[in-house]
């Protein structure tokens, strides 16, 4: 294969602990299938036949079980344990599964959810060589964080924006660096301004998690003590190779003697002994018409393309990172309301092949063409559901109502009970004429009977959500 993917499935999910403390964040469902399922039916639709899944140790066997459930996927997958001591970050499992990796790398995170088209990045790490290329996506009406979340009404945590700047193509990464870093101005190096005197500073692009990397890169993180140091691709490799590309590289600065290079040979090495330039684009250069630019010296023509970044900006597409529990609500909102592929293997909705629902679904009942009912549910009489997701294996009595919510594996709901804008955890129990507005029941939890809740966490109290 030209690229390697391989999918990070090992994050605690932290950010929605109420969801992940008794059931492991890959294996969350959204419109009833695990999270992972996605970005591995994104990787077997661009044509990838098999893949690598880092998982931890103590959920391997519960993922490799819900993905030949789940179906509908035919990509050989090797999964590949990190230790659940560990707390390790994205290019922490790259140095763990390096001796797996012959060609580039392509890296998505388990909870992204798109139907991009991967050959439109790849487009862009090719023609331009690029040392890494990055998805990020501009501005949409789809934002989870701007979705009412489940649980107590407080503020919410602020998403570290990230300030990017692109050349003048929109491509090319010639800045990228945190929200939080910047104080009271954004200063530019002049070389920078010298070579680019024109860029664009964008601060409303997010990153999806979705990288293409030089085989060489990986080899840098694990051969050097500074790439060692680097602990998450985006958070630290990203900013440390954009910051990388102007930088002189002073084994070019000067002619080289004998002397010079048993010197060399003995340092350690350093980013550039590892940066290859092809010899084809040597003839390309050598052929074409472009020349370098009059204030450039010749040891930044020499440099040039040694290391270069690149985004593919996406827009007007379906993406969304599910990794805080409003965006796993907005996820699961818009798999239902698709409920096609190809983000998802349709459940038609009525179709007793589905679902056992008693023949009162075509009379008094509705179920929206906007929702999806998981295998072996049973729904009741004169039940109501829209915009929402009921798992596999539930029991809905007669005459509940069910509004953007999402009702996880084999919970109950009896009768007269109303659920609005909340998530049900698996295994949990409402009793008979409970009222749940934006609540979030955790996982085999049960609610009193004729409980009015607005707003609330049902669930261990010791444990806090981060919203």
């Amino acid at each position: 294969m030209e690229f390697q993917p391989v999918v990070m499935a090992a994050g605690r999910g932290s950010r929605m602990l109420d969801l992940t403390a008794s059931n492991a964040k890959p294996l969350l469902p959204i419109g009833n299938k695990p999270m992972l399922w996605y970005p591995l039916h994104l990787l077997e639709k661009a044509g990838f036949e098999s893949a690598i899944v880092v998982v931890l140790e103590s959920t391997r066997g519960d993922l490799m079980q819900a993905i030949n459930s789940a179906g509908n996927l035919n990509i050989s997958l090797d999964y590949v344990n990190i230790p659940d001591e560990e707390d390790w970050g994205t290019a922490d499992s790259l140095r763990h599964i390096a001796h797996k990796i012959k060609t580039d790398v392509l890296v998505v995170s388990c909870d992204l959810i798109t139907d991009v088209e991967l050959h439109a990045l790849a487009d862009v790490h090719r023609v331009n060589n690029s040392t890494i290329t990055a998805l990020m996506l501009s501005p949409s009406d789809l934002n989870p964080e701007n979705q009412t979340a489940p649980g107590p009404k407080t503020k919410r945590k602020q998403e570290q924006k990230d300030i990017v700047g692109l050349d003048e193509k929109g491509n090319r990464l010639v800045m990228l660096t945190a929200e939080a870093d910047v104080e009271d101005f954004l200063s530019v190096k002049t070389s920078l301004l010298k070579r680019f005197p024109y860029f664009e500073i964008k601060t409303n692009l997010m990153d999806a998690h979705l990288y293409i990397l030089k085989k060489w890169v990986v080899d840098f993180l694990v051969d050097t003590k500074a790439g060692k140091s680097l602990a998450t691709v985006k958070g630290e490799v990203l900013p440390y190779f954009v910051k990388k590309q102007f930088r002189r590289n002073k084994s070019l600065a000067k002619t080289m003697t004998d002397d010079d290079i048993d010197t060399e040979k003995q340092k350690p090495q350093d980013i550039y002994s590892f940066t290859k330039v092809d010899e084809l684009r040597k003839v390309i250069k050598r052929m074409s018409s472009w020349r370098v630019p009059s204030h450039w010296t010749d040891d930044e023509e020499r440099e040039e393309d040694q290391i270069c970044c690149h985004a593919y900006i996406w827009e007007g597409g379906f993406c969304i990172r599910a990794n805080t529990i409003s965006a796993y609500c907005e996820a699961n909102r818009q798999i239902a309301a698709r409920n096609e592929e190809p983000l998802a293997s349709s459940v038609p909705i009525g179709n007793k092949s589905q679902a056992t629902i008693k023949k009162a679904v075509y009379t008094g009942s509705k179920v929206g063409q906007d929702s999806m009912v998981g295998d072996g549910s049973s729904i009741g009489d004169k039940v109501s559901i829209k915009k929402s997701i009921i798992g596999q294996h539930c029991v809905i009595r007669d005459r509940v109502k069910i509004t953007n919510s999402v009702i996880m594996d084999h919970v109950t709901i009896k009768e007269g009970s109303v659920i609005h804008g909340s998530v049900i955890c698996g295994n949990a129990h409402i009793n008979d004429g409970v009222e749940l507005k934006d609540c979030l029941v955790g996982y085999s939890q049960s609610v009193a009977e004729k409980s009015k809740l607005s707003n609330e966490v049902v669930g261990d109290s010791e444990r806090m959500m981060e919203i």
